[in-house]
């Protein structure tokens, strides 16, 4: 396991965890007599981190995002991105996770679904050709969710309220996100922009201006990506909120 960040920490003691012999190193030199090298380095390392990796081991990469030519044209060359959002110190966090993997010949992409169960992730193909708009949709799906959910617990602060975030949030969060699963493309949302309810759209405005103009900007960009998801008439009459000053 050539990285030991967030990402390579947690497969090698996955790998450990399952009994699978595992190395977590930085040097890709250290790879020699090993079966499998897998770089977990940011993705503008990853080919220069391949080409420093001795032959014989099958080679694969993390990335869901650098081409599988990065890896220099070997054998058994492969991808195996985690679709998890992954911390430093979490113990068990790939159990039950997506893995996409993709291979540049079908004994690579064999080793690759192997590897993903051992692990405890599911592993699902993805052709070269769509790759990187999985990894983009994992992105949108953890990273693009988070300035909703800070902004909310900074207002949750500014009303007193913080300590019981998790409480007041949890449920609300889980909620929201199981619907828009279960909904598909026709993603339903709820609340002021939903019901083009300008007097409370405005009223929110008002009341964050008061505390912190950058949530009430934070809230109309949020409020604006809803638009296309809700009735025309009631986008029109929110947008209308939403324009200008509160």
């Amino acid at each position: 396991m050539i990285g030991p960040g967030r990402a390579g920490t947690a497969i090698h003691e996955a790998a450990q965890a399952a009994g699978i012999a595992s190395a977590l190193t930085r040097d890709a030199t250290d790879a020699v007599g090993c079966d499998v090298a897998l770089i977990a380095v940011p993705d503008d390392a990853v080919a220069a981190v391949a080409a420093l990796i001795p032959a014989g081991p099958a080679v694969g990469m993390l990335s869901g995002s650098v081409p599988l030519a990065a890896l220099g044209g070997r054998p058994r060359a492969f991808c195996l991105h985690p679709m998890q959002t992954i911390q430093l110190g979490g113990g068990p966090q790939l159990a039950g996770a997506g893995a996409g993997i993709s291979a540049g010949d079908a004994e690579g992409l064999a080793l690759a679904g192997d590897l993903a169960r051992a692990l405890g992730m599911r592993p699902v193909e993805v052709p070269e050709t769509a790759r990187p708009l999985p990894h983009i949709a994992c992105v949108f799906a953890s990273n693009l969710l988070l300035p909703a959910l800070a902004a909310a617990m900074a207002v949750l602060d500014e009303a007193g309220l913080g300590a019981d975030r998790a409480a007041l949030l949890g449920p609300l969060a889980h909620r929201a996100v199981d619907n828009a699963l279960a909904d598909g493309a026709r993603v339903r949302p709820t609340g002021p922009v939903a019901r083009g309810d300008t007097a409370t759209l405005r009223a929110h405005r008002a009341a964050l201006h008061d505390h912190d103009a950058e949530l009430e900007a934070t809230y109309v960009r949020l409020s604006e990506a809803l638009l296309p998801l809700v009735g025309a008439a009631e986008a029109q009459r929110s947008a209308a909120a939403l324009e200008g000053a509160a």
